[in-house]
């Protein structure tokens, strides 16, 4: 990484998100810290016009069984812009209609093998994330750097109000999202496919709130911790109180 980084290239980014980096948390709701890493030695494709020679190429597609926010990535060549017809990494599979895909489920099981070689600790996985620190949750993640259509058509839902400013949804259109390994539990292919997660869009969102909202956000989380978890379990997360 070093000799990487003495070339002026970036191959790996880092993020704190969640509740103790936003400011939303209080005493007793034992917020986890939130850690992305997000590795860019790996080139997502939108489409075919933005495949790079002698990178690791993945495009990004969907058909029609795929979830909202769930994308598949087909594995494409280094050196040619074609699809990779033979499978030589543990890491993919193919799909009934032929496309080798690279697997969420399967690059967790390497972090996880790869974690518990280098620290000899117990890991603990939970959605996306694959960790070996205790109250952490850590994701290995990759940037999409163009905006997909969700994120479009949420801007352009959002056009004209109060709130978010144009001045956010404009830095929204230009920031990036991240994949992350996390399929749908309902996919036939949820162990093949990536969530979407806009968490910098996100934590814009949260730092243009105002003091009451937040005040509100946290009372709604407080809610959250002492009844609906006793209801309900973990069917009810910061997220839903957030939406």
């Amino acid at each position: 990484m070093i000799a990487w980084q003495l070339l002026g290239v970036e191959i790996a980014e880092s993020f704190h998100f969640g509740s103790q980096s936003e400011g939303t948390t209080t005493p007793g709701l034992n917020s986890d810290i939130d850690y992305l890493h997000s590795n860019k030695c790996v080139n997502i494709m939108t489409d075919w016009n933005d495949w790079e020679s002698g990178m690791v190429n993945l495009l990004l597609f969907r058909d029609d069984t795929t979830p909202p926010q769930q994308y598949l990535l087909q594995v494409i060549k280094k050196y040619t812009p074609e699809p990779v017809t033979s499978i030589d990494d543990d890491r993919c599979m193919r799909k009934d209609s032929g496309q080798v895909l690279f697997s969420s489920e399967r690059y967790k099981q390497e972090i996880e093998r790869t974690v518990a070689v280098a620290h000899e600790g117990e890991v603990t996985k939970n959605g996306p994330s694959v960790s070996n620190l205790p109250n952490w949750d850590i994701v290995s993640a990759y940037h999409v750097c163009k905006p997909l259509p969700e994120i479009q058509h949420w801007i352009d839902r959002c056009r004209g109000r109060h709130w978010p400013p144009a001045k956010l949804l404009e830095a929204s259109r230009r920031s990036p999202s991240f994949l992350v390994p996390a399929g749908h539990p309902d996919s036939d292919y949820k162990r093949e496919e990536w969530r979407l997660s806009p968490n910098l869009i996100e934590r814009m969102l949260m730092f243009s709130l105002n003091m009451t909202q937040i005040k509100c956000y946290i009372s709604l989380k407080i809610i959250k911790n002492a009844l609906l978890n006793k209801m309900v379990g973990d069917c009810t997360t910061s997220f839903h109180c957030k939406h």
